[in-house]
């Protein structure tokens, strides 16, 4: 798996692994998409239908892919059986794709689709100006990626993922650091997997001036919701660059150690009463008392009214 991922990105497999326990892909309706728009013009879908199979050929539309100068990355969160691609007046694929199957296409180029089959699916689409700005902050600007089908990549998978929370019919604003470094390292993997740019030099831990003036800018914000970029910033550093060096300085990647405050502010907030646990969710920096509760069971192992009482 290191041959995979790379040393700097293994211990996000590991982590992303144990995340994966606490989800689990949730039944949707007839039709279902929802659309979010994260950083740097990335758009993030979830996309599925049901009730397909069995529909003749004849009765189901073809569909032109809007045209843009990105890149889409496709992962399959369940088998798509049967659909037919078109690359301007020329088939390029008639079958299926499997579970965690991904393709890569350009979008600049002309693309149709007909879907056969019922699918489920979650699609990234990357802006060339954006992978070309990430990249030279990673190293070396590159300026597209390899066009692949029906390839399973692991890591990709697990990125998704985690993803997967935020796209869901009930879905909140959630950690925005968390998101951030996610797509960073799903960028960070395809630019270097499928886009040819070199493994990162090992960066070093950030000084300690940096330590300090992130630890205590993090710990004085955490009821707002805070961006990777503007702790970055912080530090004077690219995202990818203090992504490194912040793990490497502190043992955890920035949204864990933020969520381990936060639970931790939480703790001291639940021993002092008073407070609902709505207000206390806010307070600490929470989209709402669900996301607090699932937070705060995923680190301590109770929920907050179990950990209260154990606490006497």
């Amino acid at each position: 798996m290191h041959r995979l991922v790379g040393r700097h990105w293994s211990g996000w497999f590991f982590f992303l692994s144990l995340l994966s326990i606490f989800l689990v892909i949730q039944p949707l309706p007839q039709r279902f998409i929802k659309r979010l728009r994260l950083q740097d013009g990335l758009g993030l879908t979830r996309a599925a239908q049901s009730q397909v199979t069995g529909v003749s050929s004849g009765a189901v539309p073809v569909i032109d892919i809007p045209g843009e100068d990105a890149f889409s990355v496709i992962v399959q969160l369940q088998d798509f059986r049967h659909h037919k691609l078109w690359r301007g007046q020329q088939l390029v694929h008639a079958g299926g794709h499997r579970s965690g199957e991904m393709a890569i296409t350009d979008l600049r180029e002309q693309w149709r689709c007909q879907h056969l089959s019922d699918y489920d699916n979650v699609r990234l689409q990357l802006p060339r100006a954006t992978i070309e700005q990430w990249s030279e902050e990673g190293g070396r600007r590159i300026s597209g990626l390899q066009q692949r089908q029906a390839v399973r990549d692991p890591v990709i998978w697990h990125l998704v993922q985690a993803m997967l929370p935020m796209l869901g019919e009930a879905a909140n604003d959630g950690d925005t650091v968390f998101m951030d470094s996610v797509t960073l390292a799903l960028h960070t993997h395809l630019a270097r997997h499928y886009g040819g740019q070199p493994l990162a030099r090992n960066s070093g831990r950030l000084a300690g001036w940096q330590q300090v003036r992130v630890r205590d800018y993090m710990l004085a914000h955490l009821g707002q919701r805070l961006t990777l970029a503007e702790l970055a910033a912080q530090c004077g550093l690219s995202r990818a660059h203090f992504s490194r060096a912040f793990k490497l300085s502190f043992g955890l990647p920035p949204h864990a150690w933020l969520q381990r405050q936060r639970i931790a502010l939480a703790c001291q907030l639940l021993r002092e009463e008073g407070k609902s646990m709505s207000v206390i969710a806010l307070e600490c920096g929470f989209s709402d008392q669900s996301h607090f509760s699932r937070v705060f069971k995923q680190l301590m192992g109770v929920g907050p009214m179990g950990w209260l009482r154990g606490q006497g």
